[in-house]
């Protein structure tokens, strides 16, 4: 196996123990190497996680910006037409950047926020079991969602080229979005890569993200792979259905074996993440590993 396993913050602190080192201990008996760092429904201390680790085989496996369990990044507004927006959207990256410094991983993960569109929004996150998305509602969204993407995508490579150059001691990696409005397709990630492929930036892959766009939008989830294997620095592993993301691995659509084929056999071994819904039971684990193992991720 050359992928080296992280717990998501979130799902183990809602399940863990509020003492740091009893927290990391749980994780590392439950055979992850460490956490990646998020926000989540409990506030962390990062600096007495990071010392109650000093003496223990325990690493921060990546930092993401927001918490992937809920709708609303706080990189939403990244791709705003308003100065104000894009600014707090830029606080947000910094402030991640700094729990990074804290934890002492350079790989801060960040999704690109969402076109602006006129008029009111009936939904946007792919991960809301309540709402029955089918294609026609996907497509008429993406629709309204395309008059402004070219200026979208403009903005937040202005706002990329920013955040990179003002904080050098950090890999920014590019991931999906949640909401069906999403800058980041996989044709516009390409075309950030190829407007800003002079600066450090890499591609973190989603895969309950990318098999539920796969579900409502019919993109191969395979493409994003095919396209950036070659900067993807990490992965999520969580899987969906129109139940939800972040189910137990085997429990929805993603293609394990696709992705074990892209897992590098020499090098570093890959940081994957397994991020889990906050309802997901503790008792759900040994099967998750189970899963995991069989397709070496």
């Amino acid at each position: 196996m050359h992928v080296q396993r992280f717990l998501g913050t979130a799902w183990a602190t809602v399940h863990g123990s509020s003492d740091p080192r009893r927290l990391l201990i749980s994780v590392l008996e439950a055979g992850f190497a460490g956490l990646a760092a998020a926000p989540g429904p409990r506030a962390v201390d990062w600096g007495a996680l990071r010392d109650a680790s000093r003496d223990l085989p325990f690493a921060f496996g990546a930092v993401r910006v927001g918490n992937p369990l809920t709708e609303g990044s706080p990189t939403q507004s990244l791709a705003s037409a308003k100065d104000g927006e894009r600014a707090m959207a830029q606080k947000s990256i910094h402030q991640a950047a700094q729990v990074a410094r804290q934890v002492k991983c350079p790989l801060v993960v960040v999704d690109l926020g969402v076109v602006p569109v006129f008029g009111e929004v009936e939904r946007e996150d792919l991960g809301d079991p309540t709402y029955a998305w089918t294609h026609e509602r996907a497509a008429a969204l993406r629709a309204r969602a395309n008059v402004g993407r070219n200026g979208a995508l403009d903005r937040v490579c202005r706002e990329l080229f920013s955040a990179v150059k003002s904080m050098p001691d950090i890999e920014f990696c590019l991931t999906q979005s949640r909401s069906a409005r999403a800058v980041a397709d996989a044709a516009a990630l390409q075309d950030v890569f190829e407007d800003l492929g002079h600066l450090r930036l890499s591609y973190w892959h989603d895969a309950g993200l990318c098999a539920r766009r796969e579900q409502v939008f019919g993109e191969a989830q395979g493409e994003w792979l095919e396209k950036f294997a070659n900067r993807c620095r990490g992965m999520t592993l969580g899987d969906a259905s129109s139940d939800g993301i972040y189910l137990p691995p085997g429990a929805g659509g993603v293609d394990y074996g696709i992705l074990a084929t892209y897992v590098p056999r020499t090098g570093p071994a890959l940081p994957a993440v397994v991020e889990l819904d906050t309802g997901v039971p503790p008792a759900e684990l040994p099967g998750i590993r189970s899963c995991l193992d069989k397709f070496g991720l």
